[in-house]
C-alpha cells in the first residue's frame, strides 16, 4: 500500500492557475476561501504568487471570518513586499477592531501589529490603546503581545517611546488590579 504525503496541497502546484482570479473575485466567499487557500498553500510551497495582492486586498472587507483570517495571513507575508498596496488595506481595520467579535478584533490588531511598516506605527499605537481596554482577555492579550513589533519599529525610526510608556503602564496597572481583586476573592 502506497501513502502519498500530502496530498491536499497536489492541486495547488500551479502558481499560473487563471481559475485563482476569478475564485477571488467571485460573490461567493466559499470560493474566496479556496482560492485564498490555495494561494496560502502555494506559498507554504515556496511560490511567489504576490501578483495576487491587489485582488486579495480587496477582500479584506468580507463579512466571513474564515475569508478575514486567510486575508490576514496572506497580507502579512506580502506586506513588506508590496508597502503601497498594503495601505489601502488599513482602512478596514478600524472597522475590524469595532467588531462585536473579540477573534476579528484580535486578528485585526495582530495584522495590523505585524505589517512592519514606519507609516502605519502611529495607528498600530492607537489600536493597541484601544484593545488594550478591550473587554476580552483574548484581545488585551494579542495587544500586549505586539508592543514589542511596534517598539521595533519606533526604535528604527527613532522616534519617542511616550505612547508605549502609557501602554505599558496601562498593562501594568490592569494586571495588578486582576491580582489585586483575585486575591481578595
Amino acid at each position: 500500500m502506497v501513502f502519498r504525503i500530502g496530498i491536499d496541497a497536489h492541486p495547488y502546484d500551479d502558481p499560473d492557475d487563471v481559475s485563482i482570479a476569478s475564485l477571488l473575485d467571485s460573490k461567493f466567499d466559499s470560493e474566496k476561501c479556496e482560492a485564498l487557500k490555495r494561494l496560502l498553500a502555494l506559498i507554504a510551497q515556496g511560490f511567489d504568487v504576490s501578483n495576487y495582492f491587489p485582488q486579495v486586498v480587496k477582500n479584506v472587507a468580507s463579512q466571513s471570518l474564515e475569508v478575514n483570517k486567510l486575508v490576514y495571513l496572506y497580507l502579512l507575508h506580502y506586506a513588506e513586499k508590496r508597502p503601497n498596496e498594503a495601505l489601502l488595506s488599513i482602512n478596514c481595520f478600524p472597522k475590524d477592531l469595532g467588531d462585536p467579535n473579540p477573534l476579528v478584533r484580535a486578528w485585526a490588531l495582530r495584522t495590523m501589529a505585524g505589517i512592519r511598516l514606519h507609516v502605519i506605527a502611529p495607528l498600530v499605537l492607537v489600536a493597541m490603546g484601544k484593545c488594550a481596554r478591550d473587554p476580552s482577555v483574548y484581545v488585551r492579550k494579542c495587544a500586549a503581545s505586539a508592543l514589542p513589533n511596534v517598539h521595533d519599529l519606533r526604535l528604527e525610526e527613532h522616534t519617542s517611546a511616550i505612547e508605549e510608556v502609557h501602554l505599558i503602564d496601562l498593562f501594568l496597572h490592569g494586571y495588578f488590579c486582576f491580582h489585586v481583586v483575585h486575591h481578595l476573592l
